[in-house]
C-alpha cells in the first residue's frame, strides 16, 4: 500500500513500503524542466523513506528527453544521488518499445558509464516484471559499499 503520492497529470511518485522502493510513473509528455522537478521529488522522497535507493521508474507513457537532461543526468544527477544517498542507486526503467533503439545507442550508454563513476545505475527495460526481478535481485545483494550491479 503506498505510503505517499505525489498526484500530478503527467507524474505519479509512491513508496512501496513492502518492496523497499520508490515507484513513479510518467503518463504523457513531458518537458525536461518538469523532469529536472520530478527528479528533485525523487531525491526528496528518497531521503524521507529511509534513503530510499530502489527506484522503478516507469517511462512507456512518456517522451524520451532530450540529449541535455541526459548530460545532465548522467554527470549533475548522479553526483547529487551519491552525495545524497552514499551508496549505489539502482534505477529500474521500464520503456516502450519506441525507446528501445534510443535506450541502446552509445549516447545513453555513455550517459550509464558517467552514472556508474558515481554509484547509479540506470538500466531499461521492456516489462515491468524483469524491471522488478532486477530491483528484487540488486536488493538480495546489497552490501553497504556495493560497487556495482550484477546483471
Amino acid at each position: 500500500m503506498p505510503i505517499e503520492n505525489t498526484p500530478s497529470y503527467t507524474f505519479s511518485l509512491t513508496y512501496d513500503a513492502a518492496a523497499r522502493q520508490l515507484h513513479s510513473c510518467w503518463r504523457g509528455t513531458t518537458t525536461d524542466d518538469e523532469l529536472y522537478a520530478h527528479y528533485a521529488e525523487l531525491m526528496a522522497a528518497a531521503e524521507a523513506h529511509d534513503y530510499c535507493r530502489f527506484w522503478l521508474l516507469d517511462m512507456r507513457e512518456r517522451n524520451w528527453h532530450a540529449s541535455g537532461f541526459g548530460r545532465w543526468f548522467g554527470n549533475e544527477f548522479a553526483a547529487i544521488a551519491h552525495q545524497v544517498l552514499g551508496q549505489p542507486l539502482f534505477i529500474a526503467y521500464v520503456i516502450n518499445p519506441a525507446h528501445k533503439a534510443i535506450a541502446d545507442s552509445p549516447g545513453v550508454q555513455a550517459t550509464q558509464y558517467n552514472c556508474a563513476a558515481h554509484g547509479v545505475y540506470p538500466f531499461f527495460f521492456d516489462n515491468e516484471a524483469a524491471a522488478r526481478d532486477w530491483l528484487a535481485h540488486q536488493q538480495a545483494l546489497d552490501t553497504p559499499g556495493q560497487a556495482a550491479p550484477t546483471a
